[in-house]
């Protein structure tokens, strides 16, 4: 599971009265209880549908821009190749509601194939491109693919020598029949690479097949049927498979791209996350398409170099990328010292961000505004978004608005409904719910109350005015000498420190307390920060009991691929004496 928090830049006057318009409903409620019914009906279609009513209305657009592999690709030619792509992996004998693994770094065949499962019923997979071998064999018997997608090698991550590794019959093996021994489902590795690799079917070949039967098999497709899974980040345990309904899919890219104003005009957009994540996959990619955005893939995996380069020389309008990501950049764009291009919109995500970070933002990189959005892998994406015309101070306190026809409440360890500003566990109903985690009907019975509410493991509060404020996960909860205390307050007031770049509060093992509070930041070159510092920047902005006792620095926080620092790894290095 993973929280999801955005910024962005939007304009939409007419559309923020419409939804301000809708907070009155609440007028009168004392429960902390929400349920925004939308200004729009949802949308009842395939997301395949929907992509080529968007090809067809820009067919000459820009739909993909891959700077690393000179690559562009208009909306008529990514329609084109998904659909022949499609009709070709049907006519391997993939069939509806299989399942096809997308295990490359960012490339624009990762999102033609994304496309063609959803014109043709098979459903994505979308895998970390740093799985390792294990990791990997774990999500094909996981799942059951039938194929997987893989890119060229790159200098750290050779995906066909591991699958060779893992399957001996497959240098054997005729392209589209493998038969794997330990993988018995699997039958089918796409080459999207340029290399000659034996046993695989070739993407470049598959892109010019025959796509006549496209109609034929999307027919048979169904909006409540399954889309895409997103693999949970199983920075605790083996990762959850939780899978999206082409109804979520559709609808959520709807409402997050109409918020951001991508229906108005025509965008450009930097992606910095990993497709695989729901950041780069819901949010940002698969949203662009919706509305007929133009996506750069600046680099195959995170860059900051890259990243920056692509900015400038492809005017992006738009840049999505994770806290720390901007963090990264702002560092760069400080020593770089030119005037970025202006941004309509910069979104970070993938875990909560400080309310300074938002400031910074807004302050450097000549962007009109950012926003904040939230949500978790088994909500599709969006539960929150800022509205238009929303102040930089809403937006660096909140998460934002609740999202379009989304039902939201704050429960207490029983269940029951808090008062509006208590914290207590937000939990989620729509259309957004993921249909279940695949093939574990237990963890997905567990992952809900009995009347359909999802438990998000989020500490929230909500007020009447419709707007949402992530306390921390509940897991997160640190607690000394019986206090329970939320290390995201802490975090928050150490990163307007001067001289700290970012921080993170863990609780470490105490005989007396039980645990102890310790920071650990991440400094400024060239500047030293004393545990006396930290002692005087807190006192007065927080209860004694809440100032940390331990200081460690360090470089760089562990984090997962999709930039989610791990915090039980900086416990685990701190209590075994390494930091």
């Amino acid at each position: 599971m993973w929280s999801l928090r955005i910024a962005f830049s939007v304009k939409n006057v007419n559309y923020s009265k419409k939804l301000r318009a809708v907070r009155q409903i609440q007028s009168g409620v004392k429960d902390s209880y929400l349920n925004n019914p939308g200004t729009e009906p949802l949308t009842i279609a395939t997301f395949g549908d929907v992509l080529a009513e968007t090809a067809h209305k820009y067919p000459g657009r820009v739909a993909i821009r891959s700077v690393h592999e000179n690559v562009t690709i208009t909306y008529e030619q990514l329609l084109n190749q998904a659909d022949s792509l499609g009709c070709a992996l049907r006519a391997q004998g993939l069939q509806k509601g299989d399942r096809l693994g997308l295990w490359s770094p960012n490339t624009a065949a990762w999102l033609v194939a994304a496309v063609a499962a959803a014109r043709v019923g098979i459903i994505s997979v979308l895998l970390n491109p740093v799985y390792e071998k294990s990791e990997l064999s774990f999500c094909i018997k996981k799942t059951g693919l039938k194929g997987i997608l893989i890119s060229d090698k790159l200098p750290n991550k050779d995906y066909y020598g591991m699958l060779r590794e893992m399957i001996p019959e497959l240098q054997t093996s005729t392209p589209g029949a493998l038969k794997s021994e330990a993988f018995p489902t699997l039958t089918s590795i796409i080459n999207g690479g340029k290399e000659q690799l034996s046993g695989t079917l070739s993407y470049d070949s598959l892109i010019t097949h025959n796509n006549n039967d496209v109609n034929k098999y999307g027919a048979e497709v169904k909006p409540e049927d399954g889309c895409l899974i997103h693999l949970t980040s199983g920075t605790t345990g083996e990762p959850k498979a939780a899978l999206d309904s082409h109804i979520n899919v559709v609808n959520n890219t709807y409402f997050i791209g109409k918020r951001n104003s991508l229906h108005e005009e025509h965008q450009r957009v930097c992606v910095q996350a990993p497709l695989f994540h729901a950041l780069g996959s819901i949010v940002t990619t698969l949203a662009g398409l919706r509305h007929g955005s133009t996506l750069v893939l600046a680099a195959p995996t995170y860059n900051v170099h890259s990243n920056i380069n692509a900015w400038f020389a492809e005017k992006c309008t738009i840049i999505t990328g994770t806290p720390t990501m901007y963090i990264d950049l702002l560092a760069q764009m400080k020593i770089k010292g030119e005037t970025p291009p202006p941004l309509r919109l910069a979104m970070a995500a993938g875990a909560p961000c400080s309310p300074q970070l938002i400031k910074n933002m807004q302050q450097y990189l000549n962007t009109e505004s950012v926003k904040a959005l939230y949500g978790l892998t088994e909500t599709t994406a969006s539960v929150f978004q800022s509205l238009p015309g929303d102040s930089t101070e809403l937006v660096s306190e909140t998460v934002g608005y609740i999202q379009d026809h989304v039902e939201v409440k704050v429960v207490d360890d029983n269940g029951k409904t808090v008062p509006f500003g208590s914290p207590g566990e937000l939990v989620v109903r729509g259309y957004l719910i993921m249909s279940g985690y695949w093939d574990e009907p237990e963890k997905t019975r567990k992952a809900f109350y009995e009347d359909g509410w999802f438990r998000t493991g989020d500490k929230f509060t909500i007020s009447e005015d419709g707007y949402g404020r992530i306390v921390g996960r509940l897991k997160d909860i640190i607690v000394r000498g019986g206090e329970n205390i939320a290390p995201k307050e802490i975090e928050d007031l150490l990163n307007t420190h001067p001289d700290i770049i970012d921080s993170q509060i863990v609780g470490v093992a105490d005989e007396r307390l039980g645990e102890e509070l310790c920071a650990v930041v991440r400094v400024r070159e060239g500047t030293a920060v004393t545990l006396d510092d930290l002692r005087q920047h807190c006192t007065g902005h927080l209860a004694k009991f809440k100032i940390p006792r331990i200081l460690k620095v360090i470089d760089e926080f562990p984090k997962t691929t999709s930039g989610k620092i791990q915090k039980y790894k900086l416990k685990e290095i701190i209590e075994a004496g390494k930091l």
